[in-house]
Protein backbone atom coordinates (compact mmCIF):
# COMPACT_ATOMS: atom_id res chain seq x y z
CA UNK A 1 0.00 0.00 0.00
CA UNK A 2 2.61 2.44 -0.01
CA UNK A 3 3.44 2.70 -3.69
CA UNK A 4 7.07 3.24 -4.30
CA UNK A 5 7.35 4.81 -0.79
CA UNK A 6 7.86 8.00 -2.20
CA UNK A 7 4.83 8.73 -0.89
CA UNK A 8 4.15 6.42 1.60
CA UNK A 9 1.34 4.36 3.02
CA UNK A 10 1.62 6.10 6.85
CA UNK A 11 4.03 8.92 7.22
CA UNK A 12 4.50 11.58 8.74
CA UNK A 13 7.59 13.30 7.44
CA UNK A 14 11.06 13.55 9.12
CA UNK A 15 11.43 17.28 9.70
CA UNK A 16 13.21 19.11 12.68
CA UNK A 17 13.35 15.66 14.67
CA UNK A 18 9.79 14.58 13.95
CA UNK A 19 9.87 10.59 12.91
CA UNK A 20 7.82 8.50 10.13
CA UNK A 21 6.97 5.40 9.72
CA UNK A 22 6.12 3.84 6.55
CA UNK A 23 4.06 0.66 5.77
CA UNK A 24 3.66 -1.76 2.76
CA UNK A 25 2.16 -5.21 2.99
CA UNK A 26 5.16 -5.56 0.50
CA UNK A 27 8.45 -6.18 1.71
CA UNK A 28 10.28 -5.81 -1.39
CA UNK A 29 9.07 -2.46 -1.73
CA UNK A 30 9.89 -1.32 2.00
CA UNK A 31 13.40 -3.04 1.62
CA UNK A 32 14.37 -0.78 -1.40
CA UNK A 33 13.62 2.10 1.14
CA UNK A 34 14.80 0.61 4.66
CA UNK A 35 18.26 2.91 4.60
CA UNK A 36 16.16 5.95 5.08
CA UNK A 37 18.02 7.68 8.78
CA UNK A 38 15.14 7.79 11.32
CA UNK A 39 12.28 5.60 9.93
CA UNK A 40 10.34 2.69 11.31
CA UNK A 41 9.35 0.27 8.29
CA UNK A 42 6.93 -2.47 8.90
CA UNK A 43 4.99 -4.95 6.93
CA UNK A 44 1.42 -5.67 8.51
CA UNK A 45 -1.70 -5.38 7.14
CA UNK A 46 -2.88 -1.57 7.13
CA UNK A 47 -6.05 -2.31 9.23
CA UNK A 48 -3.79 -3.10 11.84
CA UNK A 49 -2.26 -0.26 12.11
CA UNK A 50 -5.35 2.35 11.13
CA UNK A 51 -7.12 0.04 14.48
CA UNK A 52 -4.89 1.27 16.83
CA UNK A 53 -4.17 4.85 15.16
CA UNK A 54 -7.89 5.35 15.98
CA UNK A 55 -7.17 5.78 19.79
CA UNK A 56 -5.00 8.40 18.79
CA UNK A 57 -6.50 11.82 20.08
CA UNK A 58 -7.29 15.08 17.88
CA UNK A 59 -5.17 17.95 18.43
CA UNK A 60 -1.68 15.11 18.33
CA UNK A 61 0.96 15.91 15.33
CA UNK A 62 0.24 12.64 14.17
CA UNK A 63 -0.61 12.82 10.31
CA UNK A 64 -1.52 9.28 8.44
CA UNK A 65 -1.71 9.42 4.73
CA UNK A 66 -2.55 6.59 2.92
CA UNK A 67 -1.81 5.48 -0.88
CA UNK A 68 -4.11 2.17 -1.46
CA UNK A 69 -3.63 0.23 -4.32
CA UNK A 70 -6.52 1.85 -6.71
CA UNK A 71 -9.38 0.29 -7.09
CA UNK A 72 -9.23 -1.78 -10.42
CA UNK A 73 -11.99 0.12 -12.17
CA UNK A 74 -10.45 2.86 -12.26
CA UNK A 75 -6.97 1.86 -13.46
CA UNK A 76 -5.84 2.65 -17.06
CA UNK A 77 -6.87 -0.42 -18.41
CA UNK A 78 -7.87 -2.32 -15.49
CA UNK A 79 -4.19 -3.35 -15.20
CA UNK A 80 -3.19 -5.77 -12.12
CA UNK A 81 -0.18 -3.46 -11.14
CA UNK A 82 -0.05 -4.84 -7.25
CA UNK A 83 1.24 -7.63 -5.65
CA UNK A 84 -1.28 -7.04 -2.91
CA UNK A 85 -4.52 -5.93 -3.70
CA UNK A 86 -7.81 -4.90 -2.39
CA UNK A 87 -11.16 -5.57 -3.26
CA UNK A 88 -14.27 -2.72 -3.45
CA UNK A 89 -14.64 -4.63 0.09
CA UNK A 90 -11.96 -4.00 1.57
CA UNK A 91 -11.74 -0.42 0.13
CA UNK A 92 -14.81 0.29 1.75
CA UNK A 93 -13.91 -1.24 5.26
CA UNK A 94 -10.90 1.02 4.86
CA UNK A 95 -13.23 4.08 4.47
CA UNK A 96 -15.03 2.99 7.18
CA UNK A 97 -12.39 2.78 9.34
CA UNK A 98 -10.67 6.22 8.13
CA UNK A 99 -13.53 7.65 9.61
CA UNK A 100 -12.74 6.93 12.77
CA UNK A 101 -9.28 8.82 12.59
CA UNK A 102 -9.41 11.24 14.85
CA UNK A 103 -5.66 12.73 13.79
CA UNK A 104 -4.82 14.37 10.67
CA UNK A 105 -5.45 12.04 7.75
CA UNK A 106 -5.10 12.01 4.38
CA UNK A 107 -5.86 9.33 1.77
CA UNK A 108 -5.37 9.50 -2.07
CA UNK A 109 -7.27 7.78 -4.82
CA UNK A 110 -8.72 8.04 -7.74
CA UNK A 111 -11.49 10.09 -8.40
CA UNK A 112 -14.51 7.74 -7.70
CA UNK A 113 -18.32 7.16 -6.28
CA UNK A 114 -17.32 5.16 -3.32
CA UNK A 115 -14.27 7.25 -2.21
CA UNK A 116 -16.42 10.62 -2.80
CA UNK A 117 -19.31 9.01 -0.91
CA UNK A 118 -17.56 7.49 2.58
CA UNK A 119 -15.69 10.41 2.81
CA UNK A 120 -18.03 13.33 1.78
CA UNK A 121 -16.78 14.98 5.04
CA UNK A 122 -13.51 15.49 3.84
CA UNK A 123 -12.15 18.59 1.97
CA UNK A 124 -11.28 17.65 -1.32
CA UNK A 125 -8.43 18.62 -3.87
CA UNK A 126 -7.42 17.24 -7.10
CA UNK A 127 -3.77 16.66 -8.20
CA UNK A 128 -2.62 15.49 -11.39
CA UNK A 129 -0.13 12.87 -11.60
CA UNK A 130 2.64 11.67 -13.69
CA UNK A 131 3.43 7.92 -13.51
CA UNK A 132 4.15 4.81 -16.06
CA UNK A 133 3.91 7.80 -19.01
CA UNK A 134 0.45 8.52 -18.15
CA UNK A 135 -0.87 11.54 -16.30
CA UNK A 136 -3.60 10.27 -13.54
CA UNK A 137 -6.29 13.06 -12.00
CA UNK A 138 -6.27 11.65 -8.55
CA UNK A 139 -8.44 13.54 -5.20
CA UNK A 140 -6.35 13.91 -2.22
CA UNK A 141 -8.99 13.46 0.46
CA UNK A 142 -8.53 15.18 3.99
CA UNK A 143 -10.10 15.26 7.29
CA UNK A 144 -8.51 18.46 8.59
CA UNK A 145 -8.92 22.26 7.46
CA UNK A 146 -6.44 24.06 5.24
CA UNK A 147 -3.37 24.79 7.52
CA UNK A 148 -1.97 27.78 7.91
CA UNK A 149 1.60 26.23 8.46
CA UNK A 150 3.84 23.69 6.69
CA UNK A 151 6.76 21.79 7.58
CA UNK A 152 7.95 22.37 4.08
CA UNK A 153 7.03 25.66 2.01
CA UNK A 154 8.37 24.07 -1.23
CA UNK A 155 4.96 22.76 -2.36
CA UNK A 156 2.57 26.06 -2.08
CA UNK A 157 0.73 26.26 -4.59
CA UNK A 158 -1.94 25.04 -6.95
CA UNK A 159 0.77 23.56 -9.40
CA UNK A 160 4.36 23.78 -10.96
CA UNK A 161 3.20 27.09 -12.53
CA UNK A 162 1.72 28.32 -9.40
CA UNK A 163 4.56 27.10 -7.44
CA UNK A 164 7.32 29.03 -9.65
CA UNK A 165 5.05 31.93 -9.28
CA UNK A 166 4.99 32.33 -5.92
CA UNK A 167 8.94 31.15 -5.30
CA UNK A 168 9.55 34.04 -7.60
CA UNK A 169 7.38 36.59 -6.00
CA UNK A 170 9.31 35.29 -2.96
CA UNK A 171 12.68 35.76 -4.05
CA UNK A 172 12.22 39.32 -5.02
CA UNK A 173 10.65 40.06 -1.54
CA UNK A 174 13.55 38.61 0.27
CA UNK A 175 16.30 40.23 -2.14
CA UNK A 176 15.08 43.75 -0.91
CA UNK A 177 14.73 42.63 2.76
CA UNK A 178 18.36 41.39 2.84
CA UNK A 179 19.41 45.05 1.43
CA UNK A 180 18.27 46.53 4.12
CA UNK A 181 20.26 47.52 7.30
CA UNK A 182 19.96 44.86 9.53
CA UNK A 183 18.09 46.83 12.04
CA UNK A 184 15.50 47.28 9.29
CA UNK A 185 15.36 43.41 8.15
CA UNK A 186 14.82 42.61 11.85
CA UNK A 187 12.41 45.46 12.16
CA UNK A 188 10.30 43.77 9.44
CA UNK A 189 10.96 40.06 11.06
CA UNK A 190 9.67 41.64 13.76
CA UNK A 191 6.00 43.08 12.39
CA UNK A 192 5.32 40.11 10.55
CA UNK A 193 6.32 37.69 13.56
CA UNK A 194 3.68 40.21 15.49
CA UNK A 195 0.72 39.58 13.04
CA UNK A 196 -0.61 36.22 14.21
Amino acid sequence: MGGSAAISKFLSVRSRGVAFFINELDKEVTDRFVHRAGGIVTNVPAMDIIQKLISVPSGTETFVFLDPPYLKFVRPGSLDLYKYDMTYEDHYRLLLAVLDLKCNCMIIHPQCKLYDLVLKSFRQVQVTVRYHNKTSHEIMYMNYAVPDRLLNYSVVGIDCWDRQRIKRKGDRLVKKITELPVLEQNYLIDRILSIN
